[in-house]
């Protein structure tokens, strides 16, 4: 666990200097204005997400009942309410406001759905999110700039990230909604934004794999990660083979490598430094699907390629 932490905090250091510049985002809440708190309290505000906005909110991150959703900044509860009433999940909200928490808590009460949910004053940068696989937000630029690197640091992969308006810095979305909510701006309407993230685990560094069949074969092979975009190569003598159709989805790998004439398709889902899935090898004469394991070696790629 230990090793698993110092992993953690190791990817969080890695991503944490490409956000600095965050702040800058500020800019983009021209409409947020007049509902901001007073300049003592800069991340504090109350702007309620509309009932069709939660609603896509919560199918973006394809919410079950299976899922403990997070809501960051809860307002009046209306997102983990609708969680819980819609899809059976369980989920905690936080907010500073003990005003809008009590509210939300009342409403709760009201729907019969508190052994599903409950509602804390908090702060949100101090919430707990281990238990989270969804996370769900509506909050300002500045803040955002601090949470993601909250996120980085705390959330386990494969977790969802919905952001209702306003994007994370520098990292880019899984999914992006655009939707017209007839009772957003007062009444008169308007757009709103929802992009969804899936935490990716770190498969970056140098890996050992076997390929077990009738025999065992390595394949000696090096992944660069920036998020969920990653590129890498088979490492053959002194040459590299590179990887193509490499896809992270939460502790999922998947990449394809042409060796000799064969297709390597691997599968593969991560456990600390570890992956174990299968590969399917693919030639002229057909195909076959192997074990496949690999460790890694090194948590720094020994090769230097650029991601887009």
């Amino acid at each position: 666990m230990d090793q698993c932490h110092e992993r953690i905090r190791g990817v969080c250091e890695r991503w944490r200097s490409s956000i600095r510049g965050a702040l800058v985002l500020a800019a983009a809440w021209p409409l947020l204005t007049s509902a901001a708190a007073p300049a003592t309290e800069p991340f504090s505000f109350y702007f309620p997400t509309p009932d069709a906005t939660v609603q896509r909110m919560l199918e973006l991150a394809r919410v079950t009942a299976d899922d403990f959703v997070m809501d960051l900044g809860s307002g009046d509860g209306r997102i983990v309410i609708a969680a819980a009433k819609r899809f059976g999940a369980r989920g905690l909200g936080v907010d500073i406001d003990p005003a809008l928490v009590e509210k939300s808590n009342v409403e709760a009460k009201r729907q019969k759905l508190t052994h599903l949910v409950r509602f804390e004053v908090g702060d949100v940068m101090a919430a707990d999110l281990s238990r989270a696989s969804v996370v769900t937000m509506f909050l300002l630029p500045e803040l955002l700039a601090r949470v993601q690197l909250k996120l980085l640091g705390e959330l386990k992969p494969g977790t969802r990230i919905v952001a209702h308006e306003f994007p994370l810095a520098d990292w880019p979305p899984d999914e992006t909604l655009i939707l017209y909510a007839p009772t957003r701006n007062a009444g008169s309407g308007g757009d709103s934004t929802l992009r969804l993230w899936t935490m990716p685990a770190d498969f970056s560094g140098d890996w050992q794999g076997r390929i077990e069949g009738e025999g065992t074969e390595a394949l000696a092979f090096s992944i660069v990660q920036r998020y969920q975009r990653a590129r890498g190569a088979v490492h053959r003598g002194a040459d590299l083979l590179p990887l193509t159709n490499v896809a992270v989805t939460g502790a999922a790998l998947a990449f394809t490598c042409a060796i000799n004439g064969t297709l390597y398709h691997v599968q593969a889902r991560l456990d600390t430094d570890i992956m174990r899935g299968e590969v399917r090898l693919q030639t002229g004469a057909g195909e076959r699907t192997l074990k496949f394991s690999a460790r890694r070696i090194a948590s720094q790629p020994s090769i230097a390629l650029p991601i887009r």
